[in-house]
């Protein structure tokens, strides 16, 4: 992978991710730029660290990497980073024999016995594409409100005082936006499993 220096511009996404398939190392940095940071903040935000997160963080996008020539879009993309991540704070936090609360939830999904691993991780990927592919469609304040919220994990406060809104337009619209994504969602999964999964992954992803 050559030195990440952008040199050209994309007309489209789709010819963005394409390249990317190819290896061109610029259509690389431009999506390491642009998703680099809620996945730096996810991961910082599990295990503490910012040394850890940040190398942690470099380990995925150099997953990422390797695995160039299996994405379409870069909703699978942003599908891929956000399983790779919690799976990396997984296996960091198990290796660091973590005695606390959030470890025993970690092991409890690692070894669930429901199902085999690699099968819901297959699952999550699936149902995050799902979501940022309904997000995409969100009006603009509403979908800019989603992502500050829930991808870089802003509070309330912290959304309102960015955009200059009340609190509570940023907790009304974060509610809107959970309305609408089971509603969007409640077309494409089993409706009665569809409030399951939505709440599990906005637990565990976002």
């Amino acid at each position: 992978m050559s030195a990440l220096k952008p040199k050209s511009t994309y007309h489209n996404q789709l010819e963005l991710i394409q390249r990317f398939a190819k290896g061109d190392s610029d259509a690389f940095f431009i999506i390491y730029k642009q998703l680099h940071l809620p996945i730096f903040r996810f991961v910082q935000k599990w295990i503490g660290s910012t040394e850890d997160a940040e190398e942690l963080t470099a380990d995925i996008f150099f997953k990422l990497w390797n695995n160039r020539d299996r994405f379409e879009t870069l909703d699978y993309i942003r599908a891929f980073l956000h399983v790779a991540a919690k799976n990396s704070c997984i296996n960091f936090l198990k290796q660091l024999k973590v005695k606390n609360v959030r470890q025993k939830e970690l092991d409890d999904l690692l070894y669930k016995d429901a199902e085999p691993y690699f099968i819901l991780e297959e699952v999550q990927e699936e149902l995050l594409k799902l979501i940022y592919g309904e997000v995409e469609q969100m009006p603009p304040k509403m979908k800019e409100i989603f992502m500050l919220s829930y991808v870089e994990g802003l509070k309330p406060s912290e959304i309102a005082v960015r955009l200059n809104l009340n609190t509570q337009t940023i907790q009304n619209q974060k509610a809107n936006a959970i309305r609408f994504l089971k509603s969007a969602l409640a077309d494409k999964l089993l409706f009665s499993a569809t409030l399951f999964w939505l709440e599990l992954a906005l637990h565990e992803f976002f």
